[in-house]
């Protein structure tokens, strides 16, 4: 029997936290053009209104539509989608007037577009200026899994292309056509919520229905999924398999990074999460316990 894993890609099979900084000073840089100020100040205050955001995590964090899809202590990649959200509603903040008004006049139509365009250019120059990077031990783990008779499916909101080059750069096998050592299926959509249901997990309120993703998921049919946000990668099947859904995993992994917040680790969100890794060669005896 073929094992199907389901990975996120960026925080399991990368450490991004370096890529998440260079997004934050891009949006300095933004911001610095677009009000005139120092630059040192402008770095100043998205530095303190990030330390303000990871001071309230329940109140911040990656809001396409308005909605928290992931919170900001989930992912460093939420950390300026966060500030952006800090300088549109912090108004009793005076210091955040001038980027507000700065950057509406720049014909964003709000904050959150002028974040998810930081995000989008400053995730674009670290790839031009830093080599790809997997973590550590990634091409032997990807080959032991394989052996293990394990198909490995990386299902990511990036595209494919940029997750094909990283691997291919690392010298691994990855196609978003089958037939290859890790197959890519990109701009999944995770972060696309439909209606209201949410579950709690640590306090906080998770939305649950996405459709994209959940799409997603029923087509590929995993045995184990595997991610790094809850909130993204792991909530969704882990109530499609509360609900005893046909497509829904046998078993929820969760990597362990320097982010992962405790009241995500703390009881693994409820009992939610089957495995805590630390590092992706451990996900290699994951099947060991599937057949087991």
């Amino acid at each position: 029997m073929t094992i199907r894993i389901l990975s996120d890609f960026d925080g399991v099979w990368t450490d991004h936290a370096a890529e998440a900084e260079k997004v934050k000073h891009f949006m300095a840089e933004e911001l610095a053009r677009l009000t005139g100020r120092e630059r040192d100040a402008v770095d100043a205050d998205v530095v303190r209104y990030g330390e303000l955001v990871l001071e309230a995590p329940a109140s911040y964090g990656w809001a396409p539509d308005g909605r928290i899809t992931a919170y900001v202590d989930e992912d460093p990649f939420c950390e300026a989608n966060s500030i952006a959200v800090y300088i549109e509603t912090a108004t009793e903040d005076p210091s955040t007037a001038p980027y507000r008004d700065a950057v509406l006049a720049e014909d964003f139509l709000n904050l959150t577009s002028f974040g998810d365009h930081c995000f989008l250019a400053g995730t674009a120059r670290f790839r031009s200026e830093e080599p790809p990077a997997l973590v550590p031990h990634a091409a032997e783990a990807l080959e032991t899994i394989h052996d293990a008779g394990a198909e490995m499916v990386v299902v990511s909101n990036s595209s494919a292309e940029k997750i094909v080059g990283w691997f291919q750069h690392a010298g691994i096998d990855a196609s978003a056509d089958e037939g290859h050592l890790v197959r890519v299926r990109g701009r999944a959509g995770k972060q696309n919520i439909g209606d209201d249901t949410t579950i709690e997990v640590g306090g906080r309120r998770i939305f649950v229905d996405r459709p994209s993703y959940r799409a997603v998921i029923e087509r590929e049919n995993p045995d184990v999924i595997v991610g790094d946000v809850f909130s993204l990668d792991l909530a969704l099947p882990h109530v499609m398999r509360t609900e005893g859904h046909p497509s829904a995993p046998s078993m929820l992994a969760m990597r362990r990074c320097a982010h992962t917040p405790s009241w995500v680790l703390d009881d693994r969100a409820g009992g939610a999460i089957d495995v805590v890794v630390d590092q992706v060669d451990e996900l290699a005896t994951l099947m060991e316990r599937l057949r087991a």
